[in-house]
């Protein structure tokens, strides 16, 4: 009995149906990205994604405490100095000496202060996935039975960044060290991807035009701008391929929300009715990734916040150690300015 016929026909129907015509990928360009078929990810409860094993509350008091010490020993290295000169020195002399003790006091209290808090916003303490709406699973999912064995077969091929790709809006909860971040990833509108994205970055650096003006990818955001970094080095994770996957997305925010965090500590918690600081993810364009970029440190931010802390603690001690070496100077000296060593004879300083 002879073996029934492969069917390649069939297989051939369902490969082109899944493989854009050469004459419309002609037409779409670098714009269309070619998309397998995937079954889209649904979600029906809350799954962690990563949550990170550096305490950004306890880092960012740490250095908070250093900076007070800082302050405390500026302050006294500067008072030291002032008693020091103030027999000889005009006022004029002195008030300068006053303002400068005062504007050091108030950089390490309360503009370190600010940075401290502006890069607790940009660490992820926690990113969670949120559950879909109701009836959106199911209108995104596709009806596998209806679309043969081979549609079958590529669905269960189907990568992590396929599915998130075939994904029509993901829910997130991010948690920073200063904030509880609510936002929708959606995928660009029909009527901005043609000579979008991969368009842009034949000729990336260009902060004008059309394509400046176009919603920045939440890659970007988190990549290039480090609004939300998530440091794989320090941290656990619930689906560490998905976590990948997600911040090197494509997606753009929607639907954001911030609130402060209710469980802030001292050095992170905001005034009652004061903003969170920094921008709404969605508000930022592609413009803005380009200019911002290039000055954007790589440094994770809780490294960050504890070198604030051991620089002004350092500088505090600095000032405070010259204004004492200043004062114990000018006490060595007489009524008539000369060193009161230089009065002493050899053999008194023998012994």
């Amino acid at each position: 009995a002879e073996e029934p016929p492969l069917e390649g026909g069939a297989l051939a129907a369902e490969a082109s149906e899944s493989a854009p015509s050469s004459a419309g990928a002609q037409g779409a360009g670098l714009a269309t990205r070619q998309r397998r078929r995937a079954r889209p990810l649904t979600f029906d409860k809350e799954v962690l994604l990563f949550r990170s094993t550096v305490d950004i509350q306890e880092v960012s008091e740490m250095a908070r405490q250093r900076c007070q010490i800082g302050a405390a020993l500026g302050a006294g290295g500067f008072t030291a100095l002032l008693f020091a000169v103030s027999s000889f020195v005009p006022p004029p002399a002195l008030v300068a000496l006053l303002g400068g003790a005062l504007a050091n006091s108030y950089i390490v209290l309360v503009i370190t202060q600010r940075l401290i808090r502006s890069l607790a916003s940009r660490h992820v303490d926690r990113m969670l996935l949120l559950p879909m709406p109701a009836g959106e699973a199911e209108k995104d999912e596709p009806r596998v039975e209806e679309q043969g064995e081979f549609a079958s077969l590529l669905y269960s091929a189907a990568t992590v960044e396929e599915r998130l790709l075939a994904t029509a809006e993901l829910r997130l909860k991010v948690r920073s060290g200063l904030a509880d971040r609510w936002l929708t990833l959606v995928d660009l509108p029909e009527e901005l991807q043609d000579g979008g994205r991969f368009a842009s970055a034949l000729g990336e650096g260009a902060t004008e035009g059309e394509v400046a003006e176009r919603p920045a990818p939440f890659s970007d955001l988190c990549g290039r701008l480090g609004l939300l970094h998530v440091n794989l080095d320090a941290g656990s994770f619930g689906d560490q391929a998905l976590l990948v996957a997600i911040l090197a997305s494509d997606k753009i925010p929607v639907d954001e929300r911030v609130e402060p965090r209710p469980d802030a500590g001292a050095a992170l918690a905001l005034p009652p009715g004061a903003p969170v600081p920094g921008p709404l993810l969605g508000d930022l364009t592609l413009g803005d990734v380009e200019q911002a970029a290039p000055m954007v440190s790589k440094e994770p931010p809780a490294e960050s916040i504890r070198r604030l802390g051991r620089r002004a603690r350092l500088g505090g001690a600095s000032v405070f150690v010259a204004g004492l070496a200043f004062l114990a100077g000018e006490g060595a000296r007489d009524v008539d300015g000369v060193a009161a060593l230089e009065e002493l004879e050899p053999a008194d300083l023998s012994g």
